[in-house]
């Protein structure tokens, strides 16, 4: 294609992030530029402006501003009163909540089999998320979804005949409890609010959001109402005509039959989910465009989403936009090409070779030999977020969807962005304002610190993201990392901006800090001799010792002798001079710390290992 064909769309917008209460003064910007990308062929752009469905609305349409420097977009503002002006005053909000979703990624999955599957898993419930809100599009007439995204939506619609909407959900019951043995599902929520309440911004809608809130978490206590259920729906027998073993278990689920091939020339078998799961991953890898569309019939050639009411949600995927039709997205990362299609962050970023999805094995492998010492999975969260969404719909309801959007923008697109250029990250999922990463280890901890200062640089400060790292084997159950990742991020949380690694947290500032000194003692150390190892042990050994002082249960005089232990150990592992006494001075400084400095400290005894490994496969 001719280069002058290209064009760059710049829109600038007031920072949403200047309307939460600052920290300090200087947390302000006066607007925030996006640059988008994209190619105008064969297409008539001004046609497709007034394109008012959510699904057909490019991401930079959103943030046009209403007046020059506004912070509300035109695109919320006219979408709230073009809605509110066709519904009337008598409105209903309807959310929706798929519970169970680390159920529904991790359970079942061995390591061994996980990259295969995990990131089709997490987007798969996007494509349910999108299927259920159709459904519910088409029941309730000239409604459309205020937000979307991670599982949850929420859509304004004109308060009608509630009973649709428990037809809906008794829909959704049975297809989970066919499907999934009722491990997962959806839940759908109702609260009737007026134009009124939405127009003034005042207290009531507030309320009226509260109590939404307060419904979906009732409704997550009743999630399956048996006594509305049809028997057959309930009685499930997946085993029914066949006996399970370990020949014809499913590997990948551990929970159904296996009853399709993966590889046609190989004997390898999925269930029936397992399988549309798994080639649904193999298209996400190889294609740049996914456009969903229903059918009354059962097909085969597509990627089946979702059953409701009697109609089948389907996927396809294509390389071009030319051979597809329905609901069709650009799923390509975010300085790609774009052909004015709407962005959908379903593709992420998951490493492949040739186009065949790298195993965990192969991330820290290189030529079928093991360089690395092992994998890192990262789960991180945004600190407080809710605070920050009640301050802002408080306010103004538009403020709420923005600032929605464009922290849905920064999970699903800008860190994809960033995980693009390394080559041994896997996106399990990145939405909403939730991340989970898996990767080689050096790998992890680069990255979570670039996110963590494009995340401060991004809100201004006026919010942080904690972070929980661990480290694994690729046999390690997956079950068993998000279990141990969900534990280190809660623990994270606990102070805010900080990062549980190794089982420690702390603040990322400290955590840095004690990283780039750490940095110079060692490239201070290994000039005289690469593999200082037994070294750093020795200092784990004087970190404990300072740890036990503080702990009136543990306190052991012989603990006091710390000091004279690493002076005698520093003297006699360094020979040279120069500088050694400012060295000596930084290394007392951090067994200070305590348990804090072992993280730093393992980190590099892994490091060593890894040179070692490499030296010995040259």
């Amino acid at each position: 294609m001719l280069k002058s064909a290209q064009r760059i769309k710049m829109e600038r917008i007031g920072h949403i992030f200047n309307k939460v209460k600052p920290k300090d003064k200087q947390s302000f910007i006066d607007t925030q530029p996006f640059e988008i990308k994209y190619w105008k062929k064969n297409i008539n752009w001004e046609v497709r402006e007034d394109v008012t469905d959510d699904f057909s609305k490019k991401y930079y349409h959103a943030l046009v501003p209403i007046e020059d420097r506004s912070v509300i977009s035109k695109y919320d503002n006219e979408k709230l009163n073009r809605l509110v002006d066709s519904l009337g005053n008598d409105l209903l909000l309807i959310s929706g909540d798929f519970w169970g979703i680390q159920k529904f990624i991790f359970d079942g999955v061995t390591t061994s089999k996980a990259s295969k599957i995990l990131r089709s898993r997490s987007a798969m419930v996007q494509l349910i998320t999108y299927a259920v809100v159709d459904r519910i599009k088409q029941e309730f007439k000239g409604s459309e979804a205020l937000l979307f995204g991670a599982g949850k939506f929420m859509i304004l619609a004109k308060n009608e005949n509630h009973h649709k909407i428990k037809n809906i959900q008794k829909e959704l019951d049975s297809y989970f409890l066919k499907n999934f043995f009722g491990q997962n599902g959806f839940i759908l929520s109702t609260q009737t609010t007026t134009r009124d309440k939405i127009e003034s911004q005042k207290e009531s809608m507030e309320e009226d959001l509260n109590a939404l809130g307060a419904k979906n978490e009732e409704n997550k206590l009743n999630k399956f109402d048996l006594l509305n259920v049809e028997d057959d729906d309930i009685l499930i027998d997946p085993f029914k005509n066949s006996t399970i073993d370990d020949n014809n278990s499913c590997k990948f689920c551990n929970k159904r039959i296996a009853t399709k091939k993966i590889h046609k020339n190989e004997d390898e078998k999925a269930c029936s989910i397992c399988f549309n799961q798994i080639e649904l991953g193999k298209e996400l890898v190889k294609n740049n465009y996914i456009s969903i569309f229903t059918s009354s019939n059962k097909l085969s050639k597509d990627i089946e989403i979702i059953q409701l009411n009697n109609i089948y949600y389907y996927a396809k995927f294509s390389k071009n936009f030319n051979n597809l039709n329905g609901d069709i997205f650009d799923i390509t990362i975010i300085d790609s090409e774009y052909f004015d299609y709407p962005k959908w962050s379903l593709k992420s970023d998951i490493a492949t070779d040739k186009e065949e999805i790298k195993s965990f094995n192969e991330y820290i492998e290189k030529d079928g030999k093991v360089i690395s010492s092992g994998l890192m999975a990262l789960k991180a969260d945004i600190d407080k977020l809710g605070d920050t969404f009640r301050e802002l719909y408080r306010e103004d309801f538009r403020l709420f969807n923005r600032l929605s959007r464009e922290v849905e923008f920064f999970f699903s697109n800008y860190i994809t962005h960033l995980i693009s250029k390394r080559d041994n990250i896997y996106t399990v999922f990145a939405g909403g304002d939730d991340l989970f990463l898996i990767g080689e280890y050096k790998e992890i901890i680069e990255l979570a610190k670039e996110i963590r200062e494009e995340f401060l640089t991004f809100s201004l400060g006026k919010t942080t993201i904690s972070m929980g790292v661990v480290m694994f084997k690729p046999t390690t159950p997956i079950n068993f990392v998000s279990e141990m990742a969900d534990r280190a991020e809660r623990r994270a949380k606990i102070e805010r901006d900080s990062i549980d690694i190794f089982g420690v947290s702390m603040r990322f500032k400290e955590f840095n800090d004690i990283e780039d000194d750490f940095n110079k003692i060692v490239e201070f150390l290994e000039k005289e001799r690469d593999d200082k190892t037994t070294f750093y042990y020795k200092l784990i050994e004087l970190c404990d010792m300072r740890e036990r002082l503080d702990n009136k249960e543990q306190f052991n005089p012989q603990d006091a002798l710390w000091k004279s232990k690493l002076n005698y150990l520093f003297r006699r592992n360094v020979k040279q001079k120069d500088n050694d006494s400012k060295i000596f001075t930084k290394l007392n400084n951090l067994i200070e710390k305590g348990e804090k400095f072992k993280p730093s400290i393992f980190l590099q005894i892994y490091k060593n290992r890894d040179k070692k490994k490499e030296k010995r496969d040259d």
